[in-house]
Parts: structure tokens; C-alpha cells; sequence
């Protein structure tokens, strides 16, 4: 039915669980995963989001270095479950100010007929201001999508 799925992943809890929920499918269907992270291009609420601890601010240099690292990491949990589970698997590291939009285009470009992530459940005026991935994705692509909490 699915021959192949898309994984967004930010290292969270929620994204592991849907990456375990995608390879779950992926096994079932053999298909395979394509695993993408969106790091924000360089600014200050950017450089809040990754959690900088360091003494002075980071340069765009370094802050691409950090984001990179930590997107990485959270790209290879979710490759090493597909390994795991015989799937094959792709990363992608994709910079955008606008992750919901990047996450339609990847699975677009990459021809995914699956999309499995996680949502952070935000509700009241945190959704108002924060807004949803999860929902930017649910309005914005006709391909099917599974929201893990």
C-alpha cells in the first residue's frame, strides 16, 4: 500500500514515536523512509530554539555547526531503526523558516505517499502563537498523513 514514508524528526520524544509508528508501517508494507529535519535559518529566536549554552552569542557559523550536529543526530536514530528493521533509508537536512511548507516539498520531491510524524498537542493561545506543524502539514498536502502523540 505505502512504498514510501516520510519521517520528520526534531530529536523529540514525539518524533521517536513516530518514527518507531513509520517503521512499524514501512516493515509491514516494505517500503522505505525518508527521514528529514528543518533547521531554521540563523536568527535570534533560532538560535533560542536550539538551546545555544554558551557565554557569548553564536556566530551564523557556528550556529549552522550546532544545528547541523544536533539535526544529524536525530536524523540517525531514525535511519538506524529503518536499518534495524531491514528498511531502507535516506537523511534529509533541510534549512527553512517555514517547516511545515519544507516538510510538503521534501515529501513531494522525494515522492513519499506517507506521511508519519508527531504533533506537540499545543492547544489555546500557545496554537494561536506558536501555531502547529502538524497542522500546517494536515492543510497543506493531499498526501495522506498519520499524527503520532
Amino acid at each position: 500500500m505505502y512504498r514510501h514514508i516520510l519521517v520528520p524528526t526534531d530529536g523529540s520524544l514525539l518524533s521517536a514515536r513516530a518514527a518507531k509508528a513509520a517503521v512499524g508501517l514501512g516493515k509491514k508494507f516494505k517500503a522505505r523512509i525518508t527521514a528529514v529535519h528543518v533547521v531554521p535559518p540563523y536568527s535570534p529566536q533560532a538560535l533560542s530554539e536550539i538551546g545555544a549554552v554558551a557565554p557569548a552569542p553564536l556566530s551564523r557559523e557556528q550556529y549552522r555547526q550546532v544545528a547541523e550536529k544536533r539535526g544529524s543526530a536525530a536524523l540517525k536514530k531514525v535511519t538506524a531503526r529503518a536499518g534495524r528493521a531491514g528498511l531502507r533509508s535516506e537523511a534529509l537536512l533541510v534549512t527553512d523558516d517555514d517547516p511545515g511548507a519544507a516538510l510538503i516539498r521534501a515529501a513531494q520531491n522525494a515522492g513519499c505517499d506517507l506521511i508519519v510524524m508527531g504533533s506537540s498537542s499545543r492547544a489555546g493561545i500557545q496554537r494561536i502563537f506558536l501555531g502547529s506543524v502538524a497542522s500546517e502539514v494536515l492543510n497543506g498536502t493531499r498526501i495522506p498523513t498519520l499524527i503520532c502523540r
